[in-house]
């Protein structure tokens, strides 16, 4: 870093070297077992591992196609569906394209991830306090803090390091006005913010606080100082910040995107279940060696004790900083008791807007005012934020007890606070899994998948919002085969893999199978995988045995199974021609309510045509094949596409069977479609909109009136229309 003397670097290097000796010691075993182990779980610590892969294989490409993951196919754009943690594949690709190992890139990124945030903090609070004693404890405090055994399955939570050199950054600018130091601060918050959205929000919040404070200090220098330097400072920061959201453009384009077409955001009531309470600062990790059984552990993301020894340094600070905090030379205040009194104010600030929108405040502002905020679904994760200031002020405290001892004593001091911080941060042996990055036991499938033509993949089984660890290993897989696949785990669900994986799935009803079949090839899917044991004693997946699953499915897709040891393999054909459609030529028809009649609940029409995505007209008894709703015209005309709207809570409720009549002025009737309905329910699931269109094309015809006749059967669902649509085709 610039200013660093060699002395300096040389110390710093020392207490690296430290840090990285501790974390081994802390995380122990996952050093020693990094290349076939995951830290945690079997949940985010894959997602990551995929996502690390996914990077490093765009990269040589400069992250060509990067937005298009291969999972939720045929969506695009999925990777901004969650973190990309790509200001973290930068560093690690190097690794995976030596090793062709994700899963040692990942650990290896997990374990740098305390070493960054230790020197990191060490730097800035070595910048501040000029102790190397108390910066060492500030650099534990922040690299081993209760939090982060909370956050052992989230990597992108814990490279929270750049926080720090990017402070040290900004302070050393406004200290010196050399652009050196503004350059790291830019490119560390924009590495931060890369690594983290979540951290491009709440570190946004420290850096407006310390750049407001520091524009208004200089301004109230003497009055040369006051003419040039502030309006400087101002263009120079509006230059780094203006570089920051450069580096930023590809991923907030992206990420914007995604939220306008699929409307994504995150309800007030579920930021709020994810909020902190502040007896969630008392509440601990599982597992915490030091306080369990002493303190509760908390639910969720809220286990936010920040230990004892760097909340009591803390206080420590805190009553000295009115001691120090002038100067006797001086007629302003002096840096000890400015810095400590600045980031007082950002831990008060963080701790206030961890409790999120539960109380009133700064958050509901921030919703209110920035773009995207409303994205956020966990604002506990301020703690990281309250970390990073609980680090600052408790290393000057150390600095204020240990000024004021002899050498030995300091010492020894020292290293009662420090083995103190990093026991109270100290989870026991750290729970590891196993994971194998070359997935041996699906060599062989995946190497069918590789050679084979391309096109999408459904595997089975399948789940719907809820977690399975296999939803994540099919995900890690396509990094070993090359196809996107229907499946897939992110921040955000995906109605098409909800649909198949819950109630009411056509994979449920061996009648429905060719339907289905049909309606995957016409969005892509070219690949069934069927896993057998993964069905064992699972009656909730579907099928209590998978052979009737497996045989009702060789029989649809015309008995092409291929086995590959306890999986079975299936190539579908090419999707049917589709009926030609000439877009600009259809126009919308106004339907009302009093156009439609229906075989039952006859009160309940209204609500397919009232714009309501949330209401519907229903059929008030189990499919029966005799159910029906006609739509009478004004005239007679052209009905060229008829488009049904399901809400996701609803599509269980879809027609088994649909045949679409045109009746005429003289009463005669033609047949327009006939057949399975799942088709193009499934082309409007893919299309990822939450009222999935599901449009049905239709040849020339002249109709006075629309029939839609339910011709399926079920024992269990209705057959309901949340909306309905029809389009005409203007004469040419």
């Amino acid at each position: 870093m610039p200013s660093l003397r060699s002395t300096a670097r040389r110390e710093t290097a020392l207490a690296a070297a430290a840090i990285a000796a501790l974390t081994a010691v802390v995380t122990h075993p996952l050093l020693w077992q990094a290349r076939r182990v995951l830290p945690g779980d079997l949940g985010d610590p894959v997602l990551n591992t995929f996502l690390l892969g996914w990077g490093a294989s765009r990269m040589p490409y400069a992250f060509s196609g990067v937005w298009s993951a291969p999972f939720y196919f045929p969506l695009e754009g999925t990777l901004a569906l969650s973190e990309h943690l790509l200001g973290i594949s930068v560093f690690t690709a190097p690794v995976i394209w030596l090793t062709g190992n994700p899963v040692l890139a990942q650990n290896l990124a997990f374990l740098g991830s305390y070493v960054l945030a230790g020197v990191g903090m060490y730097v800035l609070a070595l910048s501040l306090w000029g102790r190397k004693d108390a910066a060492f404890l500030a650099a534990l405090a922040f690299a081993f803090a209760p939090h982060r055994l909370m956050h052992v399955p989230h990597l992108q939570v814990l490279m929270s390091g750049w926080m720090p050199v990017s402070l040290w950054g900004l302070h050393r600018y406004f200290a010196t006005g050399s652009r050196r130091p503004l350059a790291v601060f830019a490119g560390a918050f924009a590495l931060l913010a890369l690594s983290n959205g979540y951290f491009l929000y709440f570190f946004s919040i420290p850096v407006a606080l310390i750049v407001v404070s520091e524009l208004a200090r200089a301004a109230a220098g003497d009055a040369s100082r006051r003419a040039r330097m502030p309006w400087r400072t101002v263009a120079e920061l509006a230059v780094a910040a203006a570089a920051i959201l450069a580096a930023l453009a590809p991923a907030v384009l992206a990420y914007t995107r995604v939220r306008q077409a699929f409307g994504f955001r995150r309800a007030v009531h579920e930021m709020a279940a994810y909020s902190a309470a502040w007896s969630d600062y008392l509440r601990i990790p599982d597992g915490l060696w030091v306080w369990s059984g002493i303190l509760d552990v908390g639910p969720g993301e809220r286990m936010l004790f920040p230990g004892l020894t760097i909340a009591a340094l803390t206080v420590v600070a805190a009553a000295t900083a009115r001691r120090r905090a002038w100067s006797a030379a001086a007629t302003r205040p002096a840096r000890w008791g400015w810095h400590v009194g600045l980031y007082s104010a950002i831990l008060v600030l963080a701790v206030w807007l961890s409790a999120g929108p539960s109380i009133p405040g700064p958050y509901g502002l921030l919703l209110r005012l920035l773009p995207g905020f409303d994205g956020l679904r966990v604002p506990a994760r301020f703690v990281v934020v309250v970390a990073l200031a609980l680090s600052v002020l408790g290393s000057a405290g150390a600095a204020w007890i240990l000024s004021r001892l002899g050498r030995r004593t300091g010492l020894g001091v020292a290293i009662v606070l420090g083995a103190a911080i990093v026991l109270e941060g100290y989870g026991g042996r750290m729970y590891t899994v196993p994971f194998r990055h070359d997935q041996r036991v699906r060599a062989g499938l995946n190497e069918w998948l590789r050679s084979g033509p391309p096109g999408g993949v459904l595997e089975l089984p399948i789940v719907g919002p809820a977690f399975e660890p296999f939803t994540l290993a099919y995900q890690y897989n396509t990094l070993r085969h090359g196809h996107p696949i229907v499946n897939g785990y992110s921040g955000y669900g995906y109605g098409l893999q909800d649909f198949l994986g819950g109630p009411g799935s056509p994979l449920s009803d061996p009648e429905a199978l060719p339907g289905l079949l049909d309606g995957l090839r016409a969005i892509g899917v070219r690949y069934i995988v069927l896993h057998r044991p993964l069905y064992s004693d699972r009656p909730e997946l579907g099928w209590a045995d998978p052979k009737d699953l497996v045989e009702a499915i060789d029989r649809a897709a015309g008995g092409l199974g291929r086995p590959f040891n306890d999986s079975i393999g299936w190539l579908l054909g090419a999707p049917r021609p589709r009926l030609p459609v000439d877009e600009s030529a259809l126009e919308r028809v106004t339907v009302r309510a009093s156009m439609v009649t229906s075989s039952a609940m006859p009160d309940r029409l209204r609500y397919a045509v009232d714009g309501d995505i949330d209401t519907k007209w229903l059929s008030a008894a189990p499919q029966a094949g005799a159910e029906w709703m006609r739509v009478a015209f004004e005239d007679e005309l052209d009905a060229g596409r008829l488009v049904i709207l399901t809400n996701r809570f609803g599509v269980g409720d879809y027609p088994r069977g649909l045949a679409v009549e045109s009746e005429a002025a003289d009463g005669s009737r033609m047949t327009l479609c006939s057949g399975s309905f799942l088709p193009s329910l499934l082309g409007g699931l893919a299309t990822g909109r939450a009222d999935a269109p599901a449009v049905l094309d239709l040849p020339a015809n002249r109709s006075r009136a629309l029939w839609l006749r339910q011709t399926g059967r079920s024992e269990r669902w209705q057959w309901a229309v949340h909306e309905l649509r029809i389009y005409r085709r203007r004469a040419r």
